[in-house]
């Protein structure tokens, strides 16, 4: 559990150091219209409203339910707090009708010329929240988000062994772009493992040159 001296000395970072360019306001503004409420089947019997929020600091105080997968990427304090610094409108949260926090995801964009696409760094939604279609719909806000942004495409990494999460983005359009060898560092007894990097095309790429598959595997420290 992150504790609260930890956190007020985020919320000071994060109110003295998020500075966000003006362009990425008018895109967040324009998301945030577009897809402020979606409606989600929790039962067979009733729908409830979920909210599409922004991520805010203070939610790192009760995401431990969302990261319970050890499938999950879990990360310090400062990273996530540098990603709402840094990348505010790329990080959203999923709030129930309750106020409890579904899930979020959590991305940037990065990349120069035809190489400028949106990433994908972490995605979860919490056990009890899962098949209601919500990690779609996740996908879909930082996909229109890098459509404004005028990214080329999107891209993540998902472990060769993760074949549910892999099946999924495959089901939106994602492709295995390149196997990168030992991506994943050990833990435990358990050795290395190989990553996916999959990628969809936007319209920025008419041509869909992003999303031709590379024949050979690549280490780590080969990525751009």
């Amino acid at each position: 559990m992150v504790s609260y001296n930890t956190l007020r000395r985020g919320w000071c970072y994060c109110f003295f150091n998020c500075k966000v360019k003006q362009k990425s306001v008018e895109i967040y503004k324009h998301m945030t219209l577009s897809t402020q409420l979606v409606m989600t089947e929790t039962n067979r019997n009733s729908d409830k409203m979920t909210t599409v929020r922004p991520f805010r600091c203070r939610d790192l105080l009760t995401y431990n339910n969302v990261n319970l997968d050890v499938l999950t990427e879990t990360y310090g304090v400062s990273f996530y707090l540098t990603y709402l610094a840094r990348w505010p409108e790329y990080f959203q949260a999923l709030e129930s009708v309750n106020g409890d926090l579904m899930g979020y995801i959590m991305g940037k964009a990065e990349g120069f010329v035809n190489n400028w696409h949106g990433h994908v760094t972490a995605l979860s939604v919490a056990p009890e929240y899962r098949r209601l279609g919500l990690a779609n719909k996740l996908m879909d806000i930082l996909e229109e988000i890098s459509e404004h942004k005028e990214c080329y495409f999107v891209d993540l990494f998902v472990r060769q062994s993760n074949t549910i999460a892999i099946d999924m983005y495959k089901r939106l359009g994602y492709i295995i772009y390149r196997r990168v060898i030992g991506y994943y560092s050990s833990s435990g007894s358990n050795p290395d493992e190989d990553g996916f990097d999959m990628r969809k095309a936007l319209s920025k790429d008419v041509n869909r040159q992003s999303v031709i598959p590379l024949t050979k595997p690549v280490r780590p420290e080969d990525l751009e």
